[in-house]
């Protein structure tokens, strides 16, 4: 198999076929020592400027974010400065 100048590869049939890989499906790739990994993005596409958002991390602190709001936890100022004061604080 041949890269081309635009440093493309075709998938060979067979290996579609087994990854159920239809035109316009999504693939990434992760290096692994000398070889690379390709894995199919089969699950909700979410732009790669957002994933952030989507870590486990980030989930957590929204959820914890959520329970403060429930419980009344949140502050109020009356401006940025009252806040940034606060903040640093």
């Amino acid at each position: 198999m041949k890269v081309t100048s635009k440093g493309q590869v075709s998938i060979p049939k067979e290996i579609r076929k087994t990854l159920h890989l239809k035109p316009g499906d999504e693939v990434d790739f992760k290096i692994e020592g000398n070889c690379a990994v390709m894995i199919p993005i089969k699950t909700l596409k979410i732009p790669r400027d957002q994933e952030w958002f989507w870590t486990r991390e980030w989930q957590e602190r929204e959820m914890e974010a959520d329970e403060a709001l429930k419980k009344g936890e949140q502050r109020e100022f009356e401006d940025v400065d009252e806040l940034l004061e606060d903040l640093h604080s």
